[in-house]
């Protein structure tokens, strides 16, 4: 206690005389080193020594010594540094921060959804999207049929992450059904098939075309629901059609169904689509009846030589669509009569009174062709005989691959016996119906 006294006894002595001889106390310089801290971005958090100092940017003077700066800031990755300050340094230290970034995987079920990312594509699911700053994001999935969803995700650090989401279907059915069918269908202006329709689209509004030649096309705006159907009935109304005949020689009368028009040439327009029969005559001229067929939405042109009063032949050439040549002179085709193993009479008409050469033939007749010799009266009507040729109709594949073209002679509910041609002739054969794959009627190019 005693030696405690006495120290601050002679402190206050030698302040008293320091006093006394008139001279105040001196100060001590300033040594410390002297640090202008900046961030890119500003405002990040100074720890130097595990001592909060400040925010950037800042002046910082530090006595000399060897230091440990971090400088922090949210969503950013520390950055550390060592200060050296000796006496009287002035330093500038500029850090730029890196952000903190994470990876993501995107899935979708199904998968190949088409990504966008703040409207750029980016590619599809699954997909890794990497650089994610902290934070919240949202990518946009989309996918044909499916309806289009976004989903977020928020990023806390650099671990990475995986975000998925079920895409759910946004498809309806559409049915389309026309009078009459085989109809063009076009959806939104894209064709897609014929009548009847029935397919999957995307929910919402389409247009609808429906088009069948010789008929007025239809078309409307329909709306699809998802995972519901849509029915639509159209009934296409027949376009008229016209009619242009014309005779050598002119101005001969036209009738069309017993009805008069104007003398030849005549166009006769807006006709209900079908089968007429039309009939010219003329002074001096033969008759002329046949039958011609007006096409929906279509111009006809019929053009007819009448012939004087000479002598014809009405020949009947077995079955339709034989062609019938008269001396060398092809004439036509034999038309169906009452039915399709029967032809129309086809009359031939002008013909000189003489011994006329006639010709029929098919390509797939046996034989192909066959010619019979008519004596023609002037002003008579000559009618041989039917002629009648072996023509193949019928097209049958077996089951062991053998395809045959021929005539089917009788059958039943078992089996088939078919007419084919053999050397020249005519050979019939019986096959049960477990062997036979199909049969078709041949077409007429077959």
């Amino acid at each position: 206690m005693e030696k405690t006294i006495n120290m601050i006894g002679t402190i206050a002595f030698c302040l008293a005389l320091f006093l006394a001889a008139g001279c105040g106390p001196k100060k001590i310089a300033d040594n410390r080193g002297e640090f202008y801290i900046t961030s890119k971005p500003d405002a990040a958090k100074i720890i130097i020594n595990n001592r909060e100092i400040g925010l950037t940017p800042k002046s910082v003077r530090i006595p000399p010594g060897t230091y440990i700066m971090e400088v922090v800031k949210l969503h950013y990755k520390s950055d550390w540094r060592k200060l050296v300050s000796n006496t009287g340094d002035k330093k500038n230290i500029e850090i730029d921060l890196s952000p903190i970034t994470s990876s993501v995987l995107l899935e979708s079920t199904p998968d190949g959804a088409i990504v966008e990312v703040e409207g750029n594509l980016v590619g599809q699911t699954p997909k890794i999207l990497h650089g994610q700053t902290t934070g919240k994001h949202s990518a946009r999935l989309s996918k044909p049929g499916f309806i289009t969803q976004e989903i977020t995700w928020n990023v806390e650090d650099a671990r990475p992450q995986s975000v998925s989401a079920i895409l759910f279907s946004n498809m309806g059915i559409l049915e389309i059904r026309s009078v009459p069918d085989n109809a063009n269908v076009f959806l939104d202006g894209k064709p897609r098939g014929k009548t009847p329709f029935s397919e999957k689209i995307e929910q919402g509004e389409h247009k609808i075309r429906v088009e069948l030649k010789g008929y007025n096309s239809h078309e409307e705006n329909v709306v699809v629901i998802k995972e519901e159907k849509k029915s639509i009935s159209v009934t296409l109304q027949l376009l008229p059609g016209n009619l242009n005949v014309t005779t050598n020689p002119p101005g001969a009368s036209v009738t069309l169904n017993d009805r008069p028009y104007k003398n030849s040439p005549v166009e006769i327009k807006d006709l209900q689509p079908g089968d007429y029969k039309l009939k010219v005559e003329k002074e001096g001229c033969d008759p002329i009846e046949k039958n011609i067929r007006v096409t929906a939405g279509e111009t006809s042109d019929v053009r007819i030589i009448l012939d004087s009063n000479w002598g014809g032949i009405d020949l009947v050439a077995n079955p339709p669509g034989v062609t019938i040549y008269v001396d060398g002179k092809k004439l036509g085709v034999s038309a169906e009569g009452e039915d399709k193993l029967t032809s129309k009479i086809f009359e031939i008409r002008n013909l000189s009174s003489q011994e006329h050469m006639i010709r029929i033939a098919h390509k797939r007749a046996v034989p192909a062709e066959k010619e019979i010799k008519v004596k023609v009266e002037k002003g008579q009507i000559a009618r041989p005989k039917p002629i009648n040729m072996w023509i193949a109709d019928r097209y049958v594949k077996l089951k062991n691959g053998r395809e045959m073209r021929g005539k089917i002679r009788q059958e039943n509910a078992l089996e088939i016996i078919l007419e084919q041609p053999d050397g020249g002739g005519i050979i019939a054969q019986r096959y049960g119906r477990n062997e036979i794959e199909t049969t078709r009627e041949l077409t007429e190019n077959e």
